[in-house]
């Protein structure tokens, strides 16, 4: 069900488009994308795109790639950048780890974010969160030696289980918080969802990891799913 609020978004106009990248499996080139060469940032769900929008803002000189599965958080995220004038983002509607995997450059990105990801809290959906062992390895291949990915969660057995995964991938990440984690540290651009949940008293939990020099090892075919046929 859409809410009376994000009905408006259901018609994108032509400035909130050019914001808007094409679907598909294609490769990125962020130069082209972007018109000009520049440090390249990722964000991973940015939801009604408070972070994003900010950041990109912040940061003018560099670029700013985001990545939703609603289209209507894809178009409200870019009506949010137009309102602040940051233009050095480029968003697409898709599913996040299949574009991780074949739309992003190697060693392309210097920070990305995943910043409240879909908890799937009951033990029987855990193998439906999106930060597995493949996903991570997909990732490393995007990623440039010495950048960083920043992960939040108000889940906690969420982000002990990133910590987890890392360990198997031995050489790839490391950790910069000496615990593994920290709890509710101060940040710049919380999203509407941290600020919440702050509000609620709940800790949140955050792991920064950093990308080594070790190059990312091969990784398995990606599944193909055969297309269903009418009888």
């Amino acid at each position: 069900m859409v809410s009376p609020g994000m009905k408006r978004y259901r018609v994108r106009t032509e400035a909130q488009a050019s914001l808007v990248g094409a679907r598909g499996d294609e490769l990125l080139d962020p130069a082209a994308l972007f018109a000009r060469p520049a440090p390249l940032r990722l964000e991973i769900g940015f939801g009604h795109g408070e972070f994003i929008s900010a950041m990109a803002d912040a940061h003018p000189d560099e670029h700013f790639i985001g990545v939703e599965y609603d289209q209507l958080r894809v178009t409200k995220t870019a009506h949010k950048c137009l309102k602040t004038g940051a233009t050095n983002v480029r968003l697409f509607s898709g599913e996040a780890h299949r574009f991780v995997r074949h739309r992003l450059p190697p060693n392309s990105l210097q920070r990305a974010y995943i910043l409240f990801p879909d908890p799937w809290p009951k033990a029987g959906q855990r193998r439906r969160r999106l930060v597995n062992r493949a996903f991570l390895l997909d990732l490393a291949h995007a990623m440039a030696p010495g950048s960083r990915l920043m992960f939040a969660s108000d889940t906690h057995n969420y982000a002990f289980q990133v910590l987890s995964n890392v360990t198997t991938l031995p050489g790839l990440w490391r950790s910069l918080y000496p615990s593994g984690y920290r709890i509710d540290i101060p940040t710049r651009f919380p999203t509407v969802f941290e600020r919440h949940k702050k509000e609620e008293g709940c800790t949140i939990c955050y792991v920064s990891l950093e990308r080594t020099e070790l190059p990312a090892p091969e990784r398995a075919p990606w599944p193909v799913v055969e297309e269903k046929r009418e009888a």
